[in-house]
């Protein structure tokens, strides 16, 4: 606990959701299930995705479903970023026009975000990406003009600019352009790991420092994490990329190639700057390996519709009984724990054999839904 206060820290330890979780122990379970197979895991990821959702935790489920999407997908079904951004607009909609607790109690609502989890949980899955180390002497003085010497492409003409674009960024890009030509996603993602440290060098050192001044497509406002930067610059990069691949028909993904893209521009409220440097990534990562394939397009992303439809007609039984509970009473302190990074005394996650009651409730519930699925 973050708190020296007594009193603040007892009222934190009492906060629960609507069925009785501590926030950090049901954020874990929910977490974990996403990564296991089977109706019993289903029908948990189901249960504690209403639990969160229906006690004021909406956001915490589509962040945790974000990053679940970018670091544990990926490429391996890039169609999920597509319809992530469709239907977490449905459910924001929904919310928008009805109080929270009229919003809750539509099936509509109900079955919009309990089928992203059971989409999301369906989907392949591929290794996360392995970042290269960058070491600190690679930032020293003459260390780059050494190690570089790639030349321009068309794409990088296009986007580097002399009156706003650090020389770095033409330097650099021309090594990511050289390594997505050469189908190596190391070495692609070894210089955009040392770009985006570079540009976080600069503006320690200097006051209003950057590499670039060029506005690419971010949000406006002033917004830090959405001013003109590197970032910016190797979307622009890789955009131009993509279109000479597609004019070749080496690649097909156009329209999640673009959600990425897009996402990264507009500053997405469930992506911070861990999964936008992720985005980076996997916009390079596409360039280098899928070009390769036997079929330079994204998969389907739902494999089975017929038992994805039977599946989400179960959905709402799930809400209704998390619903028969009453709605949290401290709900922005509640929130406020669902996003603590601190681990809680006696979680779910603890190597001790005591059992407390969350993970009572918890296995109540692994024997409830297992029956519930037999019979159905």
């Amino acid at each position: 606990m973050n708190s020296t206060n007594p009193d603040a820290a007892a009222a934190e330890k009492q906060l629960r959701t609507r069925c009785g979780y501590k926030p950090y122990d049901i954020r874990r379970a929910l977490e974990k299930r996403l990564t296991q197979n089977g109706a019993l895991a289903t029908g948990q990821a189901l249960h504690y995705t209403a639990d969160i959702a229906l006690s004021g935790g909406v956001d915490i489920v589509l962040q945790i479903l974000w990053d679940y999407s970018l670091f544990h997908i990926g490429i391996a079904s890039p169609r999920i970023f597509v319809y992530l951004r469709t239907r977490v607009k449905e459910i924001r909609d929904l919310l928008r026009r009805f109080p929270d607790e009229e919003a809750y109690a539509l099936e509509e609502f109900q079955i919009r975000v309990g089928e992203l989890v059971l989409v999301v949980r369906e989907a392949p899955t591929r290794t996360t990406l392995s970042w290269p180390k960058v070491g600190h002497e690679t930032h020293n003085e003459g260390w780059l003009s050494a190690a570089a010497g790639a030349t321009e492409t068309a794409a990088l003409r296009k986007v580097w600019r002399a009156e706003g674009d650090s020389p770095v960024l033409r330097t650099v890009g021309a090594e990511i352009c050289k390594a997505i030509s050469d189908g190596s996603t190391q070495k692609a993602l070894f210089w955009i790991s040392w770009l985006l440290e570079e540009e976080t060098k600069v503006r320690k050192a200097v006051k209003g420092g950057a590499l670039t001044t060029i506005e690419r497509g971010g949000v406006s406002g002033g917004s830090a994490r959405n001013r003109p930067g590197a970032g910016l610059f190797l979307v622009s990069m890789f955009s131009e990329i993509y279109k000479e691949y597609a004019a070749k028909t080496q690649v097909r993904m156009h329209e999640e190639f673009q959600s990425l893209m897009d996402i990264y521009r507009q500053g997405d409220t469930y992506v911070g700057a861990r999964g936008k440097k992720q985005i980076l990534g996997l916009l390079a990562q596409i360039l280098c390996e899928v070009p390769r394939w036997k079929v330079p397009a994204a998969p389907s992303l739902i494999k089975d519709p017929i038992a994805m439809t039977q599946a989400i007609k179960q959905v709402p039984r799930f809400f209704r009984e998390v619903l028969a509970y009453d709605p949290p009473k401290n709900q922005l302190a509640l929130l406020k724990a669902f996003k603590s990074k601190s681990v809680p005394d006696e979680t779910l996650i603890q190597k001790s054999e005591k059992q407390d009651v969350t993970v009572a409730k918890m296995n109540a519930l692994d024997k409830a839904v297992e029956e519930y699925f037999m019979r159905s």
